[in-house]
Order: structure tokens, then C-alpha cells, then sequence
């Protein structure tokens, strides 16, 4: 009954798009996209014959399967470098030019969140969220990759956007680690939980959309409702940990339109599963047409890339 009245929801609130409309948001994880410069970090270093091979097929993937999107968040990527040459290399292949959006973040690893967004796209403001945020159990960042908030505007439209990429599920079936990875994920949730609380009451004719990989899955796993958290439909019938609910109004699904078959952003251990989403917020009033997962491209990435076409 309450996937029937979100769907409902959606189709209220975003009615089916006119054929002209032109205006595409998009999100793909790169998975571990670096470079073939040392930056003297203990960064990955690649070779510059593989380095340049991955830019070649992301840049042919954007400008193919995704259609150039206006504004597309990109997850795990390592520097302004990497986004750059892609960048670069969509021009040379398709002639659009893109502007490379990127902040260094708290990952050991040297992974980031960054955006590609195209030139006839204004960009009013860029800012990670919670960057300094500490654990209280151990005083490491709360935010690996800080969220990467953008504000942009298009044919006399603004939009806010909010790319995450959270904490793993990697550690929960662990005895040793779950509390850690528990206390993390659900700090990361009803951190931004309350972010999007406030942002509503604080500009609430303005449009908000979170996107990403949430590294959460619907329905959720056994120990936290991450997804639910971030709707402010937290489920806790089946997890051991007990989310609040904080966000009023709740956000919407709008993944919740694709059919179900076809839901799924990552194959583990022959599963499919969902880990990429986009939500909005009922300020929010762009038309949705067509949105959907593409299929993986494993020579880019294991995730599957979302994209949706909107007209305001």
C-alpha cells in the first residue's frame, strides 16, 4: 500500500514530460577513477595508457547512453584533474563543453565528489557539507566524502543539489566492526536528515534534490533504514537499529517510478540491489519524464548510472 501511494504521489506532483523538454540530471559512481600523476599522497597511481582508455570511455559514455546531461554528479573520482580530462574529452568527441566541480574531501583512499556541469548552466554556489563533523567515538571525520552541495540555474530556474556518497555496509556482518559502521551510517543519515529538516523551513519555496550513491538499500538492510532516514520514511520493522523520523514534509522517491525489475544500480553476489537514488523535495516542480538506471558498463564502472529528463 505505501509504494502504491508513492507512486501516486509522484505522478501528482511530477506529470509526464512534453517531448521538447531538454533539461537532464544524471549520477554515475566511477568507481576509483584516478589519475596517472603522483601527487606525492600514496594515492593510486595508474598508467597513462589506462588512465587515458577510462576518460575515453566516460567520456563516450556521457555522451552516449546519458545523452550529455546538463548537471551530472560523479562519485569516486580522484581530483579537478581527472573531471578536467573528461571534460576535455567530451568536447573533443561531442563538441559540449562541461565545467569540472570539485572539492578534496576526508577519504584516506583519495576518492572525491565532484560534478560535471555544462556551460549553459549558471553555477551560483558550491560547498561541502559537514566537512569538519567528528565521530564522537574516535574523532575521524563524520564525512569521508563530504556531501558536495551545488546551486545551479537554467532557463530561469535554480535547483539545489546535494551529492553523497556515504558509508558502506561493508563491516555490518562483522561482530568486531558493526557498532563502528552502524553508529557511522546512522550519524551520516540523521546528520543530513536534519540538514534537509532545516533547509525546508529555511527556504521552502526553494527545490532540493539529494543524489548519489547512498550506499543504501530498499527495502533496507537488516541493521538501519539509511534510504528511509533520507526520505523521512525510516522503516523499523525489520532493523536493529531504531531511526527517528525528522524530516517533515518527507522527501520524494523518485527511483520509486522505474519499475521494479529494472531497480537496481549493482549486482552483488549475483544479486541486484539499489544503491543509487534521487529525492526531491515538494518544492520542487520540474516535470518528470523519462527516468532510469542505465545498464552497467563494467568497463567504467560497477554501478549503473540514473539519469532523469525534467522541464520546469
Amino acid at each position: 500500500m505505501r509504494l502504491t501511494l508513492l507512486l501516486a504521489l509522484c505522478l501528482a506532483l511530477f506529470p509526464p514530460l512534453r517531448a521538447d523538454a531538454d533539461f537532464r540530471i544524471a549520477t554515475q559512481n566511477l568507481d576509483r577513477l584516478f589519475d596517472d600523476v603522483d601527487d606525492g599522497q600514496r594515492e593510486k597511481v595508474v598508467s597513462t595508457q589506462r588512465f587515458r582508455k577510462r576518460v575515453a570511455i566516460a567520456a563516450e559514455r556521457i555522451g552516449g547512453r546519458l545523452g550529455l546531461p546538463r548537471i551530472l554528479a560523479l562519485q569516486e573520482v580522484e581530483n579537478h584533474n581527472v573531471l578536467t580530462e573528461i571534460a576535455g574529452a567530451i568536447e573533443r568527441y561531442h563538441g559540449v563543453r562541461y565545467r569540472a566541480v570539485l572539492l578534496a574531501g576526508n577519504d584516506i583512499s583519495g576518492i572525491n565528489l565532484g560534478f560535471l556541469v555544462r556551460d549553459d548552466v549558471e553555477i551560483r554556489h558550491v560547498q561541502q557539507l559537514f566537512a569538519a563533523r567528528r565521530l564522537p567515538r574516535d574523532g575521524n571525520p563524520l564525512f569521508s566524502r563530504p556531501p558536495l552541495l551545488l546551486e545551479a540555474c537554467a532557463d530561469g530556474n535554480c535547483l539545489v543539489l546535494v551529492n553523497l556518497h556515504l558509508r558502506s555496509m561493508r563491516g555490518l556482518a562483522d561482530a568486531r566492526r558493526r557498532e563502528r559502521v552502524l553508529d557511522k551510517r546512522l550519524r551520516q543519515a540523521e546528520t543530513l536528515a536534519r540538514w534537509i529538516d532545516r533547509f525546508q523551513q529555511d527556504r521552502p519555496d526553494e527545490a532540493l534534490m539529494l543524489l548519489g550513491d547512498f550506499n543504501a538499500l530498499t527495502p533496507s538492510d537488516d541493521w538501519l533504514d539509511v534510504a528511509g532516514i533520507l526520505r523521512g520514511q525510516g522503516d523499523n520493522r525489520d532493523t536493529a537499529a531504531r531511526e527517528r523520523d525528522l524530516i517533515e514534509p518527507d522527501l520524494v522517491d523518485l527511483t520509486r517510478a522505474i519499475p521494479a525489475e529494472r531497480r537496481y544500480s549493482y549486482i552483488f553476489r549475483r544479486q541486484k540491489q539499489q544503491l543509487d537514488y534521487m529525492l526531491v523535495n515538494r518544492a520542487f516542480t520540474g516535470e518528470i519524464g523519462q527516468i532510469a538506471f542505465t545498464r552497467i558498463e563494467y568497463r567504467l564502472s560497477d554501478h549503473a548510472a540514473l539519469y532523469v529528463d525534467l522541464r520546469w
